[in-house]
């Protein structure tokens, strides 16, 4: 197992000892040292949860800030929602992609500024996010077309734009063993959570589910976190949003949108076991799912395009 280095921010007491990737997790100063979610998850809930908050009061707030007004008036004039007439205004621009899409906008965000100052030479966080984000939406778009939907849209969205957020807990507490696994798994072409199992003992959805928790964010959605990259027929928690998760990363890798570290040939997320099995979960999905297949194919080309809106 690889060892932590001998300093990190908040071990710097102890230089003289080596830690295992769950010795850091055990010391209750790694959440302290960690980017904290609370304040993104706060800020969304003043912006929108407040049933006494009007639309005119959301767009205020928005306006304060001018990123996040362009990304607003980008997002709304996008392919993905295609309006007739160019939107030039705020708070028309949010009434049109609906409060649920704003609020997933926020924290896309929100969570790039909280991580772009972690310093690692193997992964643009630019593009990390890009890929959360795309995989966020494409999770929203499956949980759409399910039978049945246990959670709120916006819940759907966070736990695909937080899949990988595990990757964020490694390369902030043990930034050596980050660079050395995923430079070499673009080198061997191997999955990064199979090295990180091998070395570490543990992978980034386990770290991410972690992390989740201690942020207070409910289990309903640090569960399909943690599992996101497991057996699509193994009888875990919260199976099916798990699966939901692993099919809109692989939906989200095969159009190359963003990158998260997984330098893999794409494979067709259609020919996999998890669309064998979301499929069953749909109904209407047509003959072998392919009337199915096809819408999904023409969102993600439109998703591609408003996430684009949301991150550059």
């Amino acid at each position: 197992m690889i060892t932590a280095p001998a300093k990190n921010s908040f071990v710097s007491d102890e230089s003289d000892s080596e830690k295992s990737i769950f010795e850091y997790l055990e010391d209750p100063r790694a959440t302290d040292a960690l980017p904290s979610l609370k304040s993104v998850l706060n800020e969304l809930e003043s912006l929108t949860r407040n049933s006494n908050m009007r639309l005119d009061q959301v767009t205020q707030l928005v306006q304060v800030d001018q990123g996040m007004s362009l990304r607003v008036l980008r997002m709304a004039n996008s392919v993905y929602y295609a309006p007739a007439e160019p939107i030039m205004d705020v708070q028309d621009a949010i009434l049109y992609i609906g409060l649920s899409t704003f609020r997933g906008a926020v924290a896309s965000t929100r969570c790039i500024e909280k991580t772009c100052h972690i310093k690692q030479s193997v992964l643009d966080w630019k593009d990390f996010w890009t890929h959360a984000a795309g995989v966020g939406q494409m999770t929203m778009e499956l949980a759409k077309h399910l039978k049945t939907r246990e959670l709120p849209e916006e819940s759907y969205y966070l736990m695909g734009l937080l899949h990988d957020i595990g990757k964020v807990v490694l390369a902030h507490i043990m930034p050596k063993e980050f660079n050395r696994i995923y430079l070499q798994a673009g080198r061997e072409k191997l999955s990064p959570s199979q090295l990180e199992k091998e070395y570490l003992g543990v992978d980034h959805g386990h770290l991410g589910a972690w992390y989740l928790e201690k942020q207070g964010i409910p289990l309903t959605l640090c569960e399909p976190v943690r599992f996101h990259h497991g057996d699509v027929l193994e009888n875990k928690p919260h199976l099916k949003n798990a699966l939901l998760i692993k099919l809109a990363d692989l939906l989200t890798l095969h159009n190359k949108l963003g990158q998260s570290g997984n330098y893999l040939e794409p494979a067709d997320p259609f020919s996999s076991d998890e669309w064998k099995f979301y499929i069953e979960l749909c109904p209407f999905s047509g003959v072998d799912g392919e009337e199915l297949k096809q819408t999904l194919i023409a969102q993600a080309a439109r998703i591609s395009d408003l996430v684009r809106k949301i991150i550059l």
